[in-house]
């Protein structure tokens, strides 16, 4: 599995060798490679940032420009998954980054034993949380959380991946590789040809119950021909949620 991480930090020494000790631990990791991105301040990390793009940051606190904290609090307000990890050479802002839920905190100078063992309790951490599944974008590949997901939309050679955070991504797959990948999770739904929606999303069957109103304000169109079928196995995915809340 691959990981995107990012380091964010304005000493490029104590930079350099976070990224070194990082790609170290995941050398000795056959099951997962991490690919560490380098940024110099919390400002160009933000401008390159988007929801979902990096698993992993690693963030210093006390820069010259914007704050580690002030950073990471932007990042919050779009993407609540990433797993923030402070870093700095004082414990005195400990309790100003809890609000913000880091995965961890780490003092200067960096330990390979210190930072191996936090990559793997986020590789830990990943494997045990919600489903996922691995798309390719251009060359890359991307693991994507299902929870994340709020349609799969066939376009033309591509398919494209409409996620929660309002961003979407545009795979170079099959959209049978993405029926045979969500068949068994009862979230998800095969509403028309080429649309897939999770029902974790849906507000509601539109009026005249042609189309799924989205969380979004979207609507994903109804297959008139399997309408009822549709429609019923809508009903009771939403019954069996209720009912598993409730126990």
């Amino acid at each position: 599995m691959k990981y995107n991480i990012a380091v964010v930090d304005d000493v490029i020494s104590d930079g350099e060798l976070l990224q070194k000790e990082i790609r170290k631990c995941f050398s000795v990791n056959d099951n997962s490679s991490g690919f560490v991105t380098s940024f110099s301040d919390g400002e160009t990390l933000l401008k390159d940032f988007e929801p979902g793009k990096f698993q992993i940051i690693f963030m210093d606190i006390m820069m010259s420009s914007i704050s580690g904290i002030e950073a990471a609090k932007q990042i919050r307000a779009s993407d609540s998954f990433a797993l923030i990890v402070f870093t700095t050479s004082s414990d005195e802002f400990v309790f100003e980054a809890f609000p913000l839920h880091p995965f961890d905190y780490v003092l200067k100078p960096y330990d390979f034993n210190r930072i191996n063992k936090i990559i793997s309790e986020a590789l830990k951490f990943f494997e045990k949380t919600d489903p996922f599944i691995t798309v390719r974008v251009s060359r890359s590949r991307y693991k994507i959380l299902l929870r994340n997901i709020l349609a799969v939309q066939a376009r033309d050679h591509f398919v494209e991946l409409i996620m929660t955070m309002g961003n979407s991504l545009l795979c170079s797959m099959k959209f049978r590789e993405f029926e045979e990948m969500l068949k068994d999770d009862p979230r998800f739904l095969l509403c028309n040809r080429g649309v897939i929606i999770n029902m974790d999303y849906v507000l509601s069957p539109s009026r005249n119950q042609e189309s799924f109103i989205m969380s979004d304000s979207t609507h994903f169109a109804i297959k008139v021909r399997d309408r009822s079928k549709i429609l019923h196995a809508f009903t009771q995915y939403q019954i069996s949620r209720i009912r598993s809340i409730n126990k």
